[in-house]
């Protein structure tokens, strides 16, 4: 294990085995302590299908298929995605289950992911019940803009997160498309402006962001603001020029404390000072300028260990266009710290020095070296943590079920492509 200690370059990534890492999380059971995550399957099956994407790794004709159809078989009658078969709540019948937001993003990912060729591409969202989801989607939005989780008992239940609205503003910018009342595809929005105003409340005096300014600041939640605004401002061509930063001007107040408080969230990792630390989550940060740079770690908050997810996190936010400003991160030393730190030997990244490889930590460790252009993966799209391959699909796959809910379906049919 590394120690800390200077070198000019970072270990490669070793692709085959992260390739190997994956395959084995899509084609055998996985180890006992996911059991208890079983209602987020689709959120675990994501980050498989979207990490060989980004590694190349090929998936069968078979393959896509199954994942498309086993998809589409968690659809809630009610609108969205449930998570997986068995996710319901007490008192609920479990072959309904309840639909969640993060499942249903993931759960549009993934068709996107699954399908191969124009027709297939086009043909994606087939089968997806969007004027249900986006109706199902507005009900969870409250006055005061933020949104809830799921429905229970009619109710919208969930905290005032962060993630919940990034998650609204990814499914809206995915399948709403550009409609206007008396398109036949026209659907009620949300309200935009009441999103922005909560996403606003939520920066706090150190410049990050929180569920409100009250609470304490954290680099996930600045990329899920931040990640929201991009996707409100986003064109819905990728290959259109940018919109006017609107969303990003009225959400963010104070740019400049986000852009010190993400910058802060970088520090040197000395391994002899996190083997004398008897405290699992505190951790006197090496600040960056304190002698020379071997491995430069992220942590989510103020005085917190270094965690693998965090150089994704913070640095995905300074990543995405509409901040601007990636070149605040020093690269290489992360790199470093991702692949000589983190990066295990049979595939897949820890959570931090000495941990097993678990999938969501091997996701955005793969996420974070992608957003620092490591030439072993595919092009990134940092707005919704997937390859910009996969973005393209997507955007096909809106334009077909548009089309097709419009009633030109210009020469396919539904499902007719699988």
């Amino acid at each position: 294990m590394a120690d800390g200690t200077h070198s000019e370059d970072a270990p490669p990534l070793d692709k085959q085995r992260h390739i190997k890492y994956w395959q084995r999380c899509h084609s055998t059971f996985l180890p006992s302590p996911y059991t208890a995550y079983d209602s987020t399957r689709l959120t675990f099956a994501c980050f498989t299908i979207s990490a060989l994407d980004l590694l190349s790794a090929p998936l069968t004709a078979s393959d896509r298929a199954a994942i498309r159809r086993w998809v589409l078989s968690l659809q809630h009658p009610d609108g969205g995605f449930c998570g997986s078969s068995t996710h319901a709540l007490a008192g609920q019948d479990a072959a309904k289950g309840t639909a969640n937001l993060a499942a249903s993003f993931f759960a549009l990912v993934l068709l996107g992911l699954a399908a191969d060729g124009d027709a297939q591409e086009r043909a994606a969202f087939a089968g997806v019940e969007r004027t249900k989801l986006l109706r199902w989607m507005r009900g969870l939005q409250r006055e005061d803009g933020s949104f809830g989780q799921n429905v229970w008992d009619g109710e919208t239940v969930g905290g005032k997160d962060m993630r919940h609205s990034y998650l609204a503003s990814c499914i809206r910018w995915m399948l709403r498309g550009d409609v206007h009342e008396g398109d036949e595809a026209w659907v009620e929005d949300v309200d935009v402006d009441q999103m922005v105003a909560h996403i606003r409340r939520g920066q706090t005096y150190d410049g990050g962001v929180a569920e409100s300014s009250q609470h304490e600041s954290h680099a996930g939640y600045a990329y899920c603001a931040i990640g929201a605004l991009s996707l409100l401002d986003r064109p819905l061509d990728s290959t259109a020029p940018p919109k006017t930063q609107n969303a990003l001007k009225e959400g963010i107040p104070n740019r400049e404390g986000l852009l010190q408080f993400l910058a802060s969230r970088q520090f040197r990792y000395l391994a002899e000072a996190e083997e004398e630390d008897e405290v699992e989550e505190n951790f006197i940060e090496a600040k960056i300028g304190e002698g020379e740079l071997g491995h430069v770690g992220f942590n989510g908050r103020w005085n917190k260990k270094a965690d693998t997810c965090y150089c994704w996190w913070a640095g995905g936010t300074l990543a995405l266009k509409m901040l601007g400003n990636a070149s605040i991160i020093n690269s290489p030393p992360s790199r470093r710290y991702i692949l000589d730190i983190t990066q295990h030997r049979i595939g897949g990244f820890s959570k931090a020095v000495g941990g097993p490889p678990d999938m969501y930590h091997s996701y955005l460790g793969l996420a974070a070296l992608a957003t620092m252009g490591d030439s072993d993966l595919k092009e990134f799209d940092v707005g919704l943590c997937c390859s910009k391959e996969t973005t393209r699909k997507i955007e096909r796959a809106r334009a077909g079920l548009l089309d097709s809910i419009r009633g030109e379906r210009k020469g396919w049919e539904g499902d007719g492509f699988w």
